[in-house]
């Protein structure tokens, strides 16, 4: 998958103090767009690596995650199987290029989708299969961060022209990637999409920087977007997606970026951003996920 020439990925937002521009990661790569072939390609070397013969990993029934794995283990010729938080027989667009793709769809029930981190129970899964590398969730795990690390190589000076990056978070694995790799001097924002991601979040992106010996103190996280929680829409957030596509014709996704430019319009509007001079939002793609919101994108 090739890379894109970085000029062609800077969209510019606002252009007064403090001036706004967008790193459109939903370019690159049509098939694993945003953060996800990042991640996924450090992965998916090691797998190689290893020699194993299938990938595995666990998603939800509209993962951009799992349509990215299902896209990239079809092109490397990888068998691959996805265990979902679904419905037997539930069909999602997702679910079905997955599908499509030559992936292996096996769904669990709620209860047994908790057990994804327990490796006792994952082993139970992958026991019969031959040969398999299991990618966490998100692809959340050292290799993932190493790779989103690759981001901040794509800008120049390693985004040392920025004094803020700001990106959402769901697991928060690419913003420890950013916040080893990019400039002395800039600071790197998350904005948590997940209820309660205070419990868990900060431990364990500080987990993922110790272990490959990042020890800079120049990340955060904002909680305060996090409305509803996961893939929840209210009235307010609909009416800012629809006004912020039309002003600026960048497409938002509703779990992650329309959460992280709501959020960079709110603090810039309030004057809470005056301290800085130049930022970067980071668009991590995830726009096959609109297609699980009909109602709002008019797709299916």
């Amino acid at each position: 998958m090739a890379e894109v020439a970085v000029t062609s990925l800077i969209d510019t937002l606002y252009t007064d103090t403090p001036c706004v521009d967008v790193l459109r990661l939903d370019r690159q790569h049509a098939l694993a767009p945003g953060n996800k072939w990042f991640k996924l390609k450090t992965n998916l070397s090691e797998a190689r690596r290893l020699d194993a013969h299938c990938l595995v990993s666990f998603g939800g029934a509209h993962s951009n995650h799992l349509h990215a794995l299902a896209a990239v283990a079809r092109e490397a010729a990888f068998p691959c199987y996805l265990f979902v938080r679904a419905d037997a027989g539930q069909q999602t667009p997702c679910l079905l290029d997955a599908e499509r793709w030559g992936a292996t769809i096996i769904p669990l029930s709620r209860s047994d989708y908790r057990r994804r981190h327990d490796p006792e129970f994952v082993a139970s899964l992958v026991h019969e299969l031959p040969k398999p590398y299991v990618i966490p969730e998100g692809a959340a795990n050292v290799l993932g961060v190493q790779g989103c690390a690759d981001i901040a190589a794509l800008l120049p000076d390693r985004a040392a022209a920025y004094d803020l990056v700001m990106l959402a978070c769901g697991t928060g694995s690419t913003l420890a990637g950013l916040a080893c790799a990019v400039a002395d001097g800039v600071a790197v924002r998350g904005v948590p999409v997940v209820k309660k991601a205070e419990q868990f979040m900060p431990t364990d992106i500080q987990r993922l920087l110790t272990k490959i010996g990042h020890f800079r103190n120049n990340w955060s996280l904002d909680y305060r977007f996090i409305g509803k929680g996961f893939g929840q829409l209210t009235p307010g957030l609909i009416e800012f997606i629809k006004t912020f596509e039309q002003r600026s014709g960048i497409p938002l996704d509703p779990v992650y970026t329309a959460k992280l430019f709501y959020a960079v319009e709110t603090l810039k509007l309030s004057g809470e951003l005056n301290a800085y001079s130049r930022i970067l939002a980071v668009h991590t793609g995830g726009l096959q996920g609109r297609r699980g919101y009909p109602e709002v994108f008019g797709c299916s």
